[in-house]
């Protein structure tokens, strides 16, 4: 498998896997679970796209956009879910 089919593969299962959180995001009625499902979803779909990037070879598109994006709403998610999830 050559690194664009790769990056195409990665980015369909990321966009998949974050699709069902925020299908449930809008679902849900409790406001931390919604906010939880939001940010879980957002961070596994700009991840895909991160390695979307990577595997056309736009390592500074996916090393200065995406990766931090993706990092910034992981941290955020841990960050809420220490906040709220607890309690």
């Amino acid at each position: 498998m050559d690194l664009a089919t790769g990056g195409i593969a990665l980015f369909s299962i990321m966009v998949a896997a974050g699709i069902i959180p925020l299908i449930m995001a809008f679902k849900v009625k409790v406001q931390g679970l919604r906010i939880l499902f939001l940010l879980l979803g957002l961070f596994a779909i700009i991840h895909g796209f991160y390695h979307l990037a990577f595997g056309y070879q736009q390592e500074l598109l996916a090393d200065a956009v995406f990766e931090p994006a993706s990092l910034i709403l992981l941290i955020g998610l841990g960050a809420y879910y220490s906040k709220v999830g607890i309690a």
